[in-house]
This record gives structure tokens, C-alpha cells and sequence, in this order.
């Protein structure tokens, strides 16, 4: 039993140790692969003072056992520091670690024309890497690009020294530009074209409110985008010598649709970018000038090559790596129930614009269009999803019967050859009878049930119905004007509010007869209550507000004689200023009288007033009219 025992433990033992052996050389590679060398410069054109820094990238998910690399070999450069510069970075990228050391090295040049950083040998984990070649030209000093000055601590600034202007330049296309990369330059009819659009910019560069320019297009060609992330993570990368960080901007599947030499149009963007500049304040060492930018990428040539002569009869067009299959929901029913037949395409390739296989239904059956269910998956590299046809199919007769096989024939540009997928044929079995045919059947109105009508053999009395066509009856004018009516009144309407806020003359004018009317009504009022101050009040009121408001005037800021005066220019008689004075003095005494006065006195004030103000109204209206009084 322990024997046993020992035995079992020693067994689980050792096949733990070979699965544990068997994942160490599985994983081993994978790292292996992970791993990547990147030799850089920080500038490919110098100054004869300047210096070029040199760097050595390794980036990789685990970092393993590194070597540090000796200088690299040069021609027309010196090195200016032995010992390398080490810098190391960690990121976490969609989940994923990345790990980077980096070695520098600075460098002079000894003589203007062509330098080059020779290749050299890196030895990682016991693994050499070999870096590639990398130019630099050495150029007159005043001849050099100029760049941004270089950042600063603050705390190294003397703040009581003169400083420097910051240089200042414009981004180049050295600066930032964009990539385009289809993954084949010549495919078939078709055929999926795969195109990534990056955006490449120097390390600094900042961006902000980036857009499409115009709208991409890409004539004579199907397309589909393809998924991105939202919010791409800039990637380092070096492209001729130099670092560069880059985004995915764009990735687009185009499938030609005709032969021949095609062309897709750039893929322009706007944006605004920036370069860090140092300052002379140790407080504000750095600002930002963002300068626009428009970027365009190259257009792409494609060549489009014809399917191969002789295609098979159920060829329509598609193109990539299909399956196909045909089911039905049922394969027992009745005369008169319903079947659904489904037929499924699949796979890689351009699925919206394929075509239903050629269905032959049987005879017996009544077959109806069918419903078309599309499903595209854009989230890789390739366009992929499914395209379903549901036919509904109703049997008129009992019996067995057969859903013939389909067939579905694609051109595969892999093997450059037709490849015709077969479904299985799908057995049904009807039961049951049908209904028998009605032979004769009326309507409740005499008509028969049948699609065609017999002849008419009776004598038929006809008479015409007299209907007034819509155009020809006034009712639909009518409604027609009402909305224009409407609209014409409070076009009206508005222009009068206008004209009363804004021409005050205008304005006084039209409110003079219901201010006085007003005033004149509240006058009645306290005349019945026997309240003579305040009915002096309010008649001096209606008279005084009433000329105003015609003259457009500030009655109240006026002498006695000042406005007789205006009154009289405006043609009124020596009569009826004399009434009006006589009035207004009448008025003064009744609201500063101690006694009361009677009311008939009131009474007659106010009949006097109301025919004062009728004859002051006509007299200002045959002023403005030019008619003398």
C-alpha cells in the first residue's frame, strides 16, 4: 500500500516537472520574439558645432539579461562621452507591459559632408541583434535647421542674466507627415485591399482639434472601415535614422470593382500642432505656439487584374474564402403550413454585396422573396460576417419532396482558382389535403369570388355621377389663403410693434387718445364720490397728457406761456388757447382751494374739457394735414 502510495506521488511528481519543462521552452521563444532592437539619431542634418545624439532602443514584454553595447563605429564623427547614457521605461499598452532600456552616446562631427553611424552588434540574453546603417549630414554651421531650444530646468536659470530669445521654426514634413500602407499593390476583381493610415510626429509635438480635411474617397472601389481604437496610444518607432511616435489613424478594406489601373485619393487631415520652446523665465520655462498643420498621404496606385477566363455557371462575383448551408425549420408538415428554408454564406471576403444562390423550388411549393439578414465583422485586419436568405415556402400539395442541393462557386485569390461549395439536400414531407377549389361563389353584392368577372349579358341602364373635382371647388383655395392670411397679419402685426419701439413720435401719438379717455374715465369716478382734488388732478392730466402725446413734447416741463407759445405755432386760434388757459388755471384752484368745490362747477369742468380735447385733436390734425384752422 505505501508502496503504491509512493509510487503515485513520484508519478504526479514527474508529470508536473515535464509540463512545467514543456511551458519554460513554449514560453522561451515567445520572448524571444517579443524582443526588438532599434538604433536612432536625434537629427539627421547637423551643424559642423552641433553635436548628434545616438541611442540604442531594447523594448520587449520582459526585459531579459542585456550586455551593455560599446560605442557604435563612425565615419566623420567623434564620440564625446565613453560611458552611455542608460534610460528606462515601463508602459502598459491594451493590458499589455512593455519594457524599454535605453543607451545613448554623443557625438561631434569632424568635418562638413557625409557622416554615418556604422552597424553594430548588441547581444541580448546571449542573442546578438544587428543594428542597420544610419546617415547624418554635417552642414556650415549658418546653413544648419533650425529647432527648439532645448528644455531647461528652472532652478538652472539665472533669473538675474540676460537671456536668450527662443529660437522659434515651422513644422516641417520632417516633423510630422502620414504613412500609408496598402497590404497588396495588385489584387483581383473584388479582392480585399487592406490600407492603414498613420500618423507619424517628432517626439514633443503636441496636437490638438484633428479632422478629416475633406472627404476620403477611393472611386471604382467598394469600402468597409475597418475598427480602431478610439483613443490610440502613440506607439516610438524610427523610420530613417529618426524617432518618431504614431497613431493609427485610419484603417479601411477597399474591394475593386472593375479592371484595370485604379488610384485612391490621399487622406488629408487639419490639425494644430506645437513645439516646446524654452524661455528666459525661470518661473515660465516652457510655452506653447500651435502653428496649423494640413497632412496628406500619398495617393495609391492598384492594379486590378481580371478573374481567370471560363468562370462556372453559379459564379456572380465573389471573391475570398466562403462556406454555405442550408437548413429548414421543419421536414414534416402539413398542405397549407409554412417552411423556412435558411441559406447561409460565410467567411472572408466582401459578404454585403454577395449574391443569393440560385434556389430551384420544387413545383409543389409556393415560394416567396426572401429575407436578407447581413452581419459584418470589421474589427480586424480582414472583412468577415455572414449573409443569410430565408425563403418562406408553402406547399400546395401532400407527397415527399426534396430542397434541392445549392450550390455557390467563389473565386479564391490564394490559389487563383474557382471553388464551389455544395449544401446538402434537405428531405420534406408534406401530408394532409388541400381545400377543394370553390367552383362558383358570390360576394354579398352579387360579385363573384373569382379573379375575372363574366360577361354582362343584361341590359345595363348607366348614369353619370357628377363630382367636382378638388381643383375645381372653392373650399381648398380657402384653407389654402388662411395660413397666407394669417402670416400677412402678423407680418402687420409685428411691423407696427417694431414701429412703436423704436419711433417714439409715432409711439406718443397713438397712445394720446386712450391715455386721455383713461384719465377722463377715473375723473368720472371721483366726480361721483365728490373728491375735487384728485378730479382736478385727473382732468389737468387728460388735458396736458393729451397734448404731449399729439406733440410729441414734456408737457410738464413747460411755462403756461411756453406752451400757449407751441400750441399757437402749431395753428391753434387765440380762442382756444385762451379756453385752455382759463381750464388749466380752474384746475389750479380746485386742487389748492380750501373749499370743496360744487359739482356743478366739476361737472361743467369736465364737459368743457372733453370738447376742448376734440377741438384740440381736430385743430392738430388739419395742422399736420396743412389745412389752417
Amino acid at each position: 500500500m505505501t508502496l503504491l502510495q509512493t509510487s503515485g506521488i513520484r508519478a504526479d511528481w514527474w508529470r508536473k516537472a515535464a509540463a512545467f519543462a514543456a511551458c519554460v521552452v513554449l514560453f522561451a521563444p515567445v520572448q524571444a520574439q517579443d524582443l526588438s532592437v532599434q538604433a536612432s539619431v536625434n537629427e539627421s542634418t547637423i551643424g559642423t558645432e552641433d553635436a548628434v545624439t545616438y541611442t540604442i532602443e531594447i523594448s520587449g514584454r520582459s526585459l531579459p539579461d542585456i550586455t551593455t553595447p560599446q560605442p557604435p563605429q563612425t565615419r566623420g564623427l567623434v564620440l564625446t562621452n565613453r560611458f552611455p547614457f542608460t534610460s528606462q521605461n515601463m508602459s502598459i499598452v491594451n493590458g499589455r507591459v512593455e519594457q524599454s532600456v535605453g543607451y545613448s552616446w554623443t557625438f561631434r562631427p569632424t568635418r562638413e559632408g557625409e557622416a554615418a553611424f556604422l552597424p553594430m552588434e548588441v547581444e541580448v540574453d546571449g542573442k546578438s541583434y544587428t543594428t542597420r546603417e544610419i546617415n547624418v549630414s554635417v552642414v556650415p554651421q549658418s546653413q544648419r535647421p533650425s529647432r527648439p531650444a532645448q528644455r531647461r530646468s528652472p532652478f538652472l536659470l539665472d533669473p538675474f542674466a540676460r537671456q536668450q530669445p527662443a529660437e522659434e521654426r515651422e513644422i516641417t514634413g520632417r516633423d510630422m507627415f502620414i504613412r500609408a500602407v496598402p497590404n497588396k499593390r495588385s489584387a483581383y476583381q473584388n479582392e480585399q485591399i487592406t490600407i492603414e493610415y498613420s500618423l507619424y510626429f517628432r517626439s514633443g509635438i503636441q496636437l490638438r482639434q484633428s479632422r478629416l480635411a475633406d472627404s476620403w474617397d477611393a472611386e471604382g472601389f467598394w469600402r468597409e472601415e475597418l475598427e480602431i481604437e478610439s483613443r490610440p496610444v502613440p506607439k516610438s518607432t524610427v523610420v530613417d535614422g529618426l524617432r518618431y511616435n504614431m497613431i493609427t489613424l485610419k484603417r479601411a478594406a477597399v474591394f475593386p470593382a472593375r479592371t484595370g489601373q485604379l488610384k485612391i485619393d490621399p487622406l488629408r487631415i487639419e490639425s494644430e500642432a506645437s513645439l516646446p520652446f524654452g524661455s528666459g523665465d525661470p518661473f515660465f520655462s516652457l510655452r506653447n505656439r500651435y502653428q496649423p498643420v494640413r497632412l496628406s498621404s500619398p495617393s495609391i496606385p492598384i492594379e486590378v487584374k481580371a478573374w481567370p477566363t471560363d468562370p462556372p455557371a453559379t459564379f456572380s462575383g465573389a471573391v475570398g474564402d466562403f462556406e454555405l448551408t442550408a437548413t429548414a425549420d421543419r421536414t414534416a408538415l402539413e398542405v397549407g403550413e409554412s417552411l423556412q428554408v435558411t441559406l447561409k454564406v460565410e467567411g472572408t471576403g466582401n459578404i454585403s454585396t454577395i449574391e443569393a444562390p440560385l434556389f430551384r423550388v420544387p413545383g409543389a411549393f409556393e415560394a416567396y422573396d426572401p429575407e436578407v439578414d447581413v452581419r459584418v465583422n470589421r474589427s480586424g485586419r480582414y472583412v468577415r460576417g455572414s449573409k443569410t436568405f430565408t425563403y418562406v415556402l408553402v406547399p400546395r400539395a401532400n407527397g415527399q419532396f426534396e430542397v434541392p442541393a445549392l450550390e455557390f462557386t467563389f473565386f479564391d485569390p490564394t490559389s487563383e482558382s474557382y471553388v464551389t461549395r455544395r449544401s446538402v439536400p434537405i428531405p420534406v414531407s408534406v401530408s394532409g389535403t388541400a381545400d377543394p377549389l370553390i367552383e362558383s361563389a358570390e360576394t354579398p353584392a352579387g360579385l363573384p369570388l373569382d379573379d375575372i368577372a363574366p360577361i354582362m349579358d343584361t341590359d345595363v341602364r348607366w348614369r353619370p355621377v357628377v363630382n367636382k373635382t378638388l381643383y375645381r371647388q372653392a373650399l381648398p383655395y380657402v384653407l389654402l389663403g388662411v395660413p397666407l392670411l394669417a402670416l400677412l397679419a402678423l407680418r402687420v402685426r409685428k411691423a407696427r410693434n417694431d414701429k412703436l419701439s423704436t419711433d417714439v413720435r409715432y409711439a406718443r401719438n397713438r397712445r394720446a387718445h386712450p391715455l386721455a379717455r383713461r384719465h377722463l374715465r377715473q375723473a368720472e369716478e371721483l366726480l361721483k364720490r365728490n373728491e375735487a382734488t384728485a378730479f382736478y388732478e385727473e382732468l389737468e392730466k387728460a388735458i396736458l397728457g393729451f397734448i404731449g402725446n399729439r406733440l410729441n413734447i414734456s408737457e410738464l416741463g413747460l411755462t403756461r406761456e411756453q406752451l400757449i407759445g407751441r400750441l399757437r405755432n402749431e395753428g391753434l386760434t387765440d380762442a382756444t388757447t385762451h379756453e385752455l388757459r382759463e381750464l388749466l388755471d380752474e384746475c389750479d384752484r380746485g386742487r389748492f382751494a380750501p373749499v370743496p368745490s360744487e359739482t356743478a362747477n366739476m361737472q361743467s369742468a369736465r364737459d368743457r374739457a372733453l370738447d376742448l380735447i376734440v377741438r384740440l385733436d381736430t385743430a392738430f390734425k388739419n395742422a399736420a394735414a396743412g389745412v389752417g384752422t
